[in-house]
């Protein structure tokens, strides 16, 4: 109970403090090693005062563990390990419960391959590799930050991590906060046949899930901040939240269903770009931003989109044109099937395969093969184009066909 506390006094610093000009390299510390870095907080950790930079505050409480610092720190009760270039750090007595640590295990074995995938998903997009370690806190549930959900003036969702600084990342093992488990336990009470420790299973395996979701989720966020680097990175104006939002939720490939309504439009704002404007203009977007230049001078240089307003208008009206046309042809589907069962005489499966060539060609013009396989690089998004269009080809011409044959013999009507 203590770690938490000391936490959430760590988060509420973070949030309020400044620091100044000097103090700055703590935002984005590279350490290439484990040792480097561990040396570098044990050397700090006598100077900290009430007017040490939270940065500093951070590196050292994200960096020691047991036997670093000695018994009067609370690094005394925190286990550390590395992988990937990933510092992981949670509290010891996670270990003593068979779901924590079982948690904790499958996330350490993962990180590699979530690394990679997102390693070379980046890369495509221009982002430079990023040397030294990343600071990953573990903490038990979303509890943790409680605090500062309250104290965000962003009500879009739950917090369920967050990257502080460029390299500093607290991640709660459980997605289920004490409110949630107070009320299942209240509701079994009023109904006994509610399977309490089959729903806190299910919320356990639910939880490992968005675990791993906002991992990825959470690195785009610490590949974006440490390649515009201090002081820029901080600059709201110049990487506004929809750009900063939006990018990590695009390219960590986040579960659309699963975000909040903010967050879906800032993805959107990035299925836009890539489907109606391809892949090799968004490309271009992030070698400009990357490059130096802030994300709405990138945006008019790239789209000619002057402004964040104009590209909400736009992302929008593209979105409600693509579901008005996707519902079209569905009626235009039902309609036919409808007329087939009620004896018209027509060519229905004709009808039908030359419908099913138009909606392949209308995906095709809408950005579904940039939608599907846009983080895969432009080259697989060539080929799966190349595969829709003799897709659409075939059922083009097997539909015409079969309408030919109808007009020419009707006694073919399907």
């Amino acid at each position: 109970m203590r770690l938490r506390f000391i936490l959430a006094g760590v988060l509420a610093v973070s949030c309020a403090s400044g620091v100044t000009a000097a103090d700055r390299s703590w935002e984005n510390p590279v350490f290439l090693t484990t040792e480097e870095a561990v040396a570098a907080a044990q050397n700090n950790i006598s100077r900290l005062d009430d007017n040490s930079p939270a940065a500093l505050r951070f590196f050292v409480d994200l960096t020691l563990a047991e036997g670093d610092a000695g018994g009067a720190h609370p690094s005394s009760a925190i286990t550390r390990n590395v992988v990937e270039r990933v510092l992981v750090t949670h509290s010891s007595a996670f270990l003593n419960d068979d779901a924590q640590r079982r948690t904790i295990e499958r996330f350490r074995k993962e990180v590699p391959r979530q690394r990679a995938i997102l390693d070379a998903r980046l890369a495509r997009f221009g982002y430079p590799e990023m040397p030294g370690l990343v600071y990953c806190r573990l903490v038990d549930s979303v509890d943790a930050f409680a605090g500062l959900a309250r104290r965000s003036s962003d009500k879009m969702s739950q917090i369920g991590g967050v990257t502080y600084y460029c390299r500093y990342v607290v991640l709660p093992l459980s997605y289920v906060g004490q409110q949630n488990l107070s009320e299942l336990r209240r509701s079994a009470v009023f109904n006994p046949s509610l399977d309490v420790a089959g729903t806190i299973r299910r919320w356990e395996r639910d939880s490992y899930a968005n675990l791993i979701d906002t991992f990825r989720h959470e690195m785009v966020h610490v590949h974006t901040n440490t390649a515009l680097d201090v002081p820029a990175y901080s600059d709201r104006t110049a990487y506004p939240t929809w750009f900063r939002e939006g990018t990590a939720t695009y390219l960590a490939a986040d579960p659309h269903a699963g975000l909040s309504e903010g967050y879906k439009e800032f993805q959107k704002l990035f299925f836009y770009l890539a489907q109606r404007h391809g892949m090799s203009k968004l490309q271009a977007y992030y070698r400009e931003v990357l490059g130096g230049k802030d994300a709405l001078a990138a945006l008019a240089d790239v789209y000619a989109i002057v402004d964040s307003e104009k590209l909400f208008r736009r992302s929008g009206r593209w979105h409600r044109v693509k579901d008005v046309v996707q519902t079209g042809l569905w009626i235009a589907a039902l309609v036919i099937v409808m007329a087939a069962f009620r004896g018209t005489d027509l060519p229905h499966i004709g009808i039908l395969q030359l419908l099913a060539g138009v909606a392949i060609v209308l995906a095709i013009l809408t950005g579904l093969a940039e939608h599907l396989y846009g983080l895969r690089g432009t080259g697989i998004v060539g080929m799966v184009k190349v595969g829709l269009a003799l897709a659409a080809t075939v059922m083009c011409g097997m539909g015409l066909r079969r309408i030919w044959r109808h007009r020419t013999d009707p006694a073919s009507a399907s």
